[in-house]
């Protein structure tokens, strides 16, 4: 088979037929990326690059790959960065910073911590303290978490956020450019979800004490995410391939909720919002959601959903191989390829190796599969095994016809 472009061959695998190599995610969103300090790591190791890694996602700690990485490791897909991520960190400016073990790195420019009286970096928002990031981690906390009431807001007092002209312009920028540019695939980072009114605990105890109020709150969210869709759509169009949205359902041990509260409550919205995507436009809706989600999966792929993400191979119910029997000419997997829980932070070279191999055999055939870790590459995975990962992928991803 002659070679594909990128955006051949990402589109091959989402239509579920077999491009020339498996499709490589490296970065392509804020759930399939990687730390900056073990991405200056991998750089520095291969040579393609010295430069101080950009930190886009101050929440999770994730770099921005640059473009002579992404060509020097064979990334086919790009993101359509959002220009305000969490705590208002704005991707337009950037400054100076170093991480905890001394690595170079960029900051968005109005990152601008605070020390507190036990020496950890907190971030405010008009004041409040959104994050907080302890001396023992190399991670912020978001301090909405943190909370537990029993008195949700009422549900019309809750202010919805519009997308802005400004971050319109930017994601329309970004869009048209990169489409002009590359020839890569192009996620949009749409930046809305269902979501909840405040922590995770507030919301499971809402969806259990008051599926009135729950209702009520959905309604009201779909009327902002379907305006939202529609200003997005005019803005970035067809430029880009895949729009990407996240929501957790799953924990390691299960679902957060039960799945027919998942179908009842949750599922008829998403489905209003994937209808309008799928009827108004030609993008692939990438959904993420962490954990042992199997039972939902069915429900997810009649509300829409064309490409899953994490695929938390290691969470309960998520054995690839029941995943691809089942699922596989009807859903993509996006993600699954190395478990970065266990095998890419602690086990050997050989361990990561033989795991990557092992996912490309039960996941590659028939295409319907893009390589990425099961979520973001940790700060403590070695960059040995990043490099014997991508090094097996570029080896064993190949079709043969």
């Amino acid at each position: 088979m002659a070679t594909m472009t990128s955006r051949e061959r990402v589109r091959a695998t989402l239509d579920h037929r077999e491009p020339d190599r498996v499709p490589l995610d490296l970065g392509g969103t804020r759930v399939t990326s990687i730390h900056p300090g073990v991405l200056a790591q991998l750089a520095q190791r291969l040579k393609i690059s010295d430069a101080p890694v950009k930190v886009m996602d101050v929440w999770q700690m994730l770099a921005w790959i640059e473009q002579p990485i992404v060509e020097a490791l064979g990334i086919d897909v790009l993101p359509v960065p959002r220009l305000v991520l969490d705590f208002n960190m704005r991707l337009d400016q950037w400054r100076d910073w170093r991480l905890e073990d001394g690595t170079a790195v960029l900051m968005p420019g109005n990152f601008t911590p605070v020390l507190d009286d036990q020496g950890a970096l907190c971030l405010y928002v008009n004041d409040e303290l959104v994050a907080r990031k302890a001396t023992t981690s190399p991670y912020f906390d978001k301090m909405l978490e943190t909370r537990m009431s029993y008195e949700p807001p009422p549900v019309e007092s809750v202010v919805l956020p519009t997308l802005s002209d400004e971050e319109l312009q930017w994601r329309q920028q970004w869009a048209a450019t990169l489409r002009s540019n590359t020839d890569k695939a192009l996620l949009g980072d749409f930046g809305f979800n269902l979501g909840r009114w405040g922590s995770y605990q507030e919301w499971l105890y809402q969806m259990g004490a008051d599926e009135d109020y729950v209702r009520a709150w959905y309604e009201r969210k779909l009327e902002c995410l379907l305006k939202n869709i529609q200003l997005y759509w005019q803005a970035v169009g067809n430029d880009i391939d895949i729009v990407w949205l996240m929501e957790d359902f799953g924990t390691q041990k299960g679902m957060m909720i039960a799945p027919g509260a998942f179908e009842r409550l949750v599922a008829p919205y998403y489905k209003q919002l994937f209808d309008w995507i799928h009827h108004n436009t030609a993008w692939k809706i990438f959904f993420h959601s962490c954990g042992g989600i199997y039972p939902i999966i069915p429900k997810l792929i009649d509300c829409g959903v064309d490409i899953l993400n994490p695929v938390q191979t290691t969470a309960a119910g998520m054995d690839p191989e029941r995943l691809k029997a089942q699922f596989g000419r009807q859903i993509v997997f996006w993600g699954g390829g190395i478990d970065t829980q266990t095998v890419l932070p602690f086990g050997s070279v050989e361990d990561v190796t033989a795991q990557v191999r092992d996912r490309l055999h039960i996941l590659a055939p028939g295409g319907g599969f893009v390589f990425a870790t099961s979520h973001n590459i940790q700060q403590d995975s070695p960059v040995e095994n990043v490099v014997a990962m991508l090094t097996t992928v570029r080896q064993y991803g190949g079709y043969e016809h």
